[in-house]
């Protein structure tokens, strides 16, 4: 028997322990900021005689479909997760959400009218037959963050549960979620309406905090699932009996035919519960990050240049792409920040300014790409009026397009070029006949 076993059996003993009633958990008290310390373990009961009533916060609610298991737990606004206090986000500006999701929507959303969202099913691809048995919902309420844990013992006790948290969901203004719209929202929705509740309005601002995490992370980090963003991002390392996401549906299957133990349950507990934690600071910094609060890594600068720059922030693009290329970046990396600037710079009419990284590129790309050189032919030309240097530049992507393998693009960029050319050569030639 493990050390937190122990523990909670010699409690059992003293009498100090017994099932949680309907009152909520005390909240937990908040821990010094320094050092951070980690989110607490989570008690296990006995794999044998345990029961799931014996977990702090743990109840049974009956309703008119019947019983499930409630699970609350309050945490102060100061619990650190990782990097991040609860209550840091509750400071981002409401507009920050519409620009890091790219979608106006989010724009003023009040981050304490919101809930945060996670399920664990019966299926990772979802569909019709795929159970939601556990769903976890965060809220900030008063002076706390309070997360309920709806959870089904078997598949009869769904319907009951997912009539509290209807009622919970229809109550509050938003939805945060981490990959949430693509499946835990179609999901439930299909898991309501099976089971004759209406659902949530469809058109909720819903805030998938997986799409902005990839565009600011993929790039440096490859997978932004969410145990990577949470370590890499939030410097958070889980330091309870965590479940990997694909084992929970067989855990949860044995569990429900009372082939399993409560141990394994425990774990899923507090995997769905960590999440529901880590998403408050995971969107923090998301915000953060767009809104120039904290210092990202230079690779994350060029991401997030990109992304502001799709969303015509060209300011901040700018601003961006020059602060990466202030630091040491890899020359793949540095070449995308010249490019992505010089075409800001373009799109902002401030195309001498773009000449010196379209000349410092034209030599370093590959000879497939002659972006750079139709650039500086199209400036010279049309801009500078230097026709000589235009007529350089078009002969130069003239000798790449030569050499690339023939085919309808390669005639077609010919064409384009040796028009150019004439074009310029027939300005040169009245030029000197002046």
């Amino acid at each position: 028997m493990s050390d937190v076993q122990d523990r909670l059996e010699r409690l059992r003993k003293a009498g100090r322990l017994r099932r949680a009633g309907p009152r909520p958990l005390p909240a937990a008290p908040s821990p010094p900021p320094t050092p951070k310390p980690v989110a607490p373990t989570e008690p296990t009961p006995d794999t044998e005689t345990g029961d799931l009533l014996d977990l702090p916060g743990m109840e049974e609610v009956t309703n008119r479909y019947g019983s499930y298991l409630l699970r609350t737990i309050r945490y102060d606004l100061g619990h650190w997760q990782g990097n991040t206090t609860l209550g840091d986000l509750l400071a981002v500006s409401a507009d920050i959400p519409a620009t890091a999701a790219r979608d106006p929507q989010l724009a003023g959303i009040d981050f304490r009218r919101v809930a945060f969202l996670d399920t664990e099913t019966s299926g990772l691809a979802g569909g019709a037959g795929t159970i939601v048995f556990l769903t976890g919902v965060g809220a900030f309420e008063d002076d706390g963050y309070v997360v309920r844990q709806y959870f089904a013992r078997n598949p009869a006790e769904e319907p009951a549960y997912l009539d509290d948290l209807n009622t919970q969901l229809q109550a509050l203004d938003g939805v945060v979620s981490f990959n949430g719209k693509s499946f835990d929202l179609p999901l439930l929705r299909t898991r309501f309406l099976l089971s004759g509740l209406t659902p949530p309005a469809n058109d909720l601002p819903h805030f998938d905090l997986l799409h902005p995490a990839r565009r600011l992370w993929r790039a440096r980090l490859g997978a932004c699932n969410f145990g990577n963003l949470e370590i890499h991002i939030l410097q958070h390392q889980r330091r309870g009996n965590d479940v990997p996401s694909w084992l929970i549906p067989s855990l949860w299957f044995r569990y429900a035919r009372g082939e399993g133990n409560v141990s394994d349950m425990v774990s899923v507990l507090y995997h769905n519960l960590e999440d529901i934690v880590s998403m408050v600071p995971l969107a923090q910094v998301i915000c953060a990050t767009f809104a120039g609060e904290i210092e990202p890594h230079p690779q994350d600068r060029v991401a997030l240049a990109r992304s502001l720059a799709a969303q015509g922030d060209l300011a901040g693009a700018e601003s961006a792409y020059r602060q990466a290329l202030d630091a040491q970046l890899n020359e793949s990396i540095r070449i995308e920040a010249m490019m992505g600037l010089a075409q800001v710079l373009k799109r902002q009419k401030r195309r001498h300014l773009a000449v010196e990284f379209w000349e410092t590129l034209a030599p370093m790309l590959d000879s497939q790409n002659i972006g750079p050189q139709i650039e500086l032919a199209k400036y010279h030309e049309w801009e500078s009026g230097d026709l000589a240097r235009a007529a350089a530049w078009t002969q130069s992507a003239l000798v790449r397009v030569q050499a690339w393998r023939p085919g309808y693009y390669r005639n077609q960029m010919m064409a384009e070029l040796e028009h150019r050319m004439q074009r310029i050569q027939g300005k040169l030639a009245g030029k000197a006949g002046e």
